[in-house]
């Protein structure tokens, strides 16, 4: 999994889904008044309700900024065993040796079966 912080618009990325979230918590109680709202009064219900998502935004962006740069620059990963075959290969020649100085081709190839890669992240800053 990718960590993308997405946009300031929250159209993208972890910014998006925070955002969603938000908007699907928050936004109801904005309709209620709204929808009970006597006419003359609906449009400004109506645009507190915007200001109020142009504010989920920043706040869903500026969460997602925080925490996916937290985690790029500070977390680690150890004790992760990668396993499988590997299939090595070697071509090319030999070089010249005593007592005619001539060269051999070689071409080797070998497998080693159910060979095991223990991989540490050799400090933070690694995750993308």
């Amino acid at each position: 999994m990718a960590l993308i912080i997405g946009s300031e618009e929250a159209d993208s990325g972890m910014t998006k889904e925070i955002y969603d979230v938000m908007n699907t918590l928050f936004s109801p109680n904005f309709q209620t008044v709204i929808d009970d709202a006597k006419s003359e009064d609906k449009t400004k219900a109506q645009e507190a309700l915007i200001a109020a998502q142009k504010g989920w935004k920043q706040l869903a962006y500026a969460i997602s900024k925080g925490v996916i740069e937290h985690i790029q620059k500070n977390m680690e990963v150890n004790d992760i065993n990668v396993s499988g075959n590997v299939t090595t290969a070697v071509e090319g020649k030999t070089l010249g040796a005593v007592p005619e100085n001539h060269v051999h081709e070689v071409k080797l190839s070998g497998v080693a079966t159910a060979v095991t890669f223990k991989q540490n992240n050799n400090g933070p800053g690694h995750v993308k």
